[in-house]
C-alpha cells in the first residue's frame, strides 16, 4: 500500500469510503498542488469536514496520519522534479522531506521535559544500536563537552548491566528507530526498575520502547522517501539531536564548557 500513489490508493480504497469522504478525495485529487501548503484544519475547513473525518479518510487510504499523507504527497509532486535533478539537489531535497517531517512530530513539551531532566541529572546513559548506535555516540561527544557525566553503551549486554546500576537521580536515553531493538528495550526496562527516568528519540509511536519511556522525541521515518538509493536512517535523529542541544546550550554553563573543550581541543 505504501508505494501506491494518492491515486492509486483512492482508486484501491473508494468502495469503502462514504460520501463524505468520497467528497474530499475529489477536492485533494483538483487541489494536490496544494496540499502541501495546508494543515488538517485547513483540509477539514475547506472540505466542510471535521478534523476526525480528515484523519478517518487518511486511514481508509492506508496512510498512519494526515503529517504521512502530507508526506507522501510531496514526495509524489517532486518526484518528477527529482529526476531531472543533479544528485546533490537530489539528496537535499529529500533531507528537506525528513526535517519537515520530524519539525511536525516534533512535541516542545517533550522537548523541554527532556532538558529539564537531563539539567537534573547526576549521570546520563545513551544506548543504541547500529546506525542508532553511531548517534548515540555523537550524542555522548556533544554532552560530555558540554561539561556533564555522559556515558554511551552499544553492546546489549553493557546496556543492561549500565542500566542496573543507575539510579532516580540519573536518566536514560535509548535512541532506536523502529522503537523495537530487544537490547535497548531490555536497558529500559532495567533503568525504569530502578527509578531512573527513561527517555527515547524513535520514528514509531505505540512500541515496547515508548511503553517504558516517560518521555519521547519522535522522528521522521526515512522509509517514505521510495527512491531505494536513498540509504540514510539517521539524519532524522541527528536534526532532533541538533535541536536538544541547541536548546541545552542556552545555560550559560553548558555553553561556557563546551567553549573550554572546544580551546584545549584547539591548543593540543
Amino acid at each position: 500500500m505504501q508505494n501506491l500513489n494518492f491515486s492509486n490508493r483512492i482508486s484501491q480504497n473508494y468502495s469503502l469510503l462514504s460520501k463524505k469522504e468520497r467528497n474530499i478525495a475529489e477536492f485533494i485529487s483538483k487541489h494536490l498542488p496544494e496540499i502541501t501548503h495546508w494543515n488538517i484544519k485547513d483540509l477539514a475547513k475547506l472540505t466542510d469536514s471535521s478534523i476526525s473525518t480528515i484523519s478517518r479518510f487518511c486511514h481508509k487510504v492506508g496512510y498512519t496520519s494526515f503529517a504521512e499523507f502530507k508526506t507522501f504527497v510531496a514526495q509524489e509532486l517532486n518526484t518528477e522534479q527529482n529526476e531531472k535533478l543533479e544528485v546533490p539537489e537530489t539528496i537535499a531535497s529529500y533531507y528537506n522531506q525528513l526535517i519537515q517531517s520530524s519539525t511536525e512530530l516534533m512535541d516542545i513539551h517533550q522537548l523541554r521535559a527532556l532538558v529539564n531532566t537531563i539539567d537534573q541529572a547526576n549521570k546520563i546513559l545513551i544506548c543504541g544500536l547500529g546506525s542508532s548506535g553511531l548517534s548515540a555516540e555523537e550524542l555522548k561527544s556533544r554532552l560530555i563537552r558540554m561539561g556533564l557525566n555522559a556515558d554511551v553503551a552499544l553492546d546489549p549486554h553493557k546496556m543492561l548491566m549500565s542500566a542496573s546500576l543507575l539510579d532516580e537521580n540519573d536518566l536514560f536515553i535509548g535512541i532506536s528507530n523502529s522503537g523495537t531493538s530487544q537490547s535497548v528495550i531490555e536497558a529500559g526496562k532495567a533503568a525504569n526498575q530502578v527509578g531512573a527516568p527513561v527517555f527515547t528519540i524513535t520514528n514509531r509511536n505505540h512500541t515496547p520502547l515508548t511503553e517504558v519511556s516517560d518521555g519521547v522525541l519522535f522522528t521522521s521515518e526515512n522509509q517514505y522517501i521510495t527512491d531505494e538509493r536513498f540509504i540514510n536512517s539517521q539524519i532524522s535523529i541527528i536534526f532532533i539531536l541538533d535541536i536538544l542541544c541547541y536548546s541545552l546550550l542556552k545555560n550559560p554553563t553548558y555553553l561556557d564548557n563546551r567553549n573550554k573543550t572546544l580551546q584545549a581541543l584547539k591548543l593540543k
